[in-house]
């Protein structure tokens, strides 16, 4: 319950940014004053596939495992749980669901920022890997070349990490009725 009401916190605080229009959060990084607001568009697909990615799993996910293990308790008498797994599969799955949101995040604001400009999609992918995922290798075959999907890839699997601890933790708990 304490992470998912962090995360409700997390997002009030995300949800205000997004919709204050004197933020200017349409315009892109390094722009000062604004014409534009979130009424009239919308920097970027990925920070808006990203915002509710992290509503659905960062939000809804903490509160579906406070519910999962309180029901374990309730129905099944389940209230011996191992606190190291508990520990870490809160620990990773916070990490890797508010980093893979907030890479998501920051590629559509950069990305929608370029396009908002003026640029293109070419344009807007050197600017995402210029100024917050600079590639590891100049080797187009690489793929550390194209760093935004490896560092999505790798909070995802730390993600799914702190799920599939979270499962175990759940199936070994053992009942403190008997």
């Amino acid at each position: 319950m304490a992470l998912g009401t962090f995360n409700v916190i997390l997002s009030v605080i995300f949800s205000a940014v997004i919709l204050d229009p004197f933020l200017c959060v349409s315009v892109s990084p390094g722009q000062f004053g604004c014409h534009d607001n979130m009424v009239t568009s919308w920097p970027g697909t990925w920070l808006f596939i990203g915002y509710f990615t992290w509503l659905i799993v960062g939000v809804l996910g903490s509160f579906g495992w406070a519910g999962l293990f309180y029901l374990g308790d309730t129905l099944r008498g389940k209230t011996e749980v191992n606190a190291f797994f508990s520990k870490v599969h809160v620990i990773a799955f916070e990490v890797g669901v508010l980093g893979a949101t907030a890479c998501m995040a920051a590629v559509g604001y950069v990305g929608g920022g370029v396009v908002a400009t003026g640029g293109g999609a070419a344009v807007a992918a050197e600017a995402i890997s210029l100024d917050i995922f600079p590639p590891l290798t100049n080797d187009t075959t690489s793929v550390f070349n194209d760093m935004p999907v490896v560092i999505e890839a790798a909070f995802i699997v730390v993600a799914m990490l702190g799920i599939f601890l979270g499962i175990l933790n759940y199936l070994s708990a053992k009942s403190s009725r008997a």
